[in-house]
């Protein structure tokens, strides 16, 4: 039963849906942003008005990627500095107890 389920998944989600951007607003949708004082509120675009960059911007693994290929150093450290930070953490959690 679960296994023809999975199949039926699967297939259900089209390849082109997963690569199409898809904002959480609406077209026309007032953003209620407060901006300026006065004038009108900014309206939420249709998803093809954004610049692609825009999708990518919170894409941590994609960014990831850029700086990998673009600045190795700059990685490097930051994946050192992961590490070493969740080292810390569990040497404090080891401590605590």
């Amino acid at each position: 039963m679960f296994r023809s389920l999975t199949v039926v998944r699967r297939f259900s989600i089209s390849r082109s849906s997963l690569n199409t951007p898809k904002s959480s607003c609406v077209a026309g949708t007032v953003l209620n942003l407060k901006v300026k004082k006065a004038g009108d509120e900014p309206v939420a675009l249709e998803d093809s008005d954004y610049p692609d960059w825009l999708w990518d911007s919170l894409d941590k693994g994609k960014k990831d990627k850029t700086l990998k290929k673009n600045d190795f150093m700059k990685w490097r450290r930051k994946q050192l500095n992961k590490v070493n930070t969740a080292k810390i953490k569990e040497k404090n959690f080891l401590s605590e107890l």
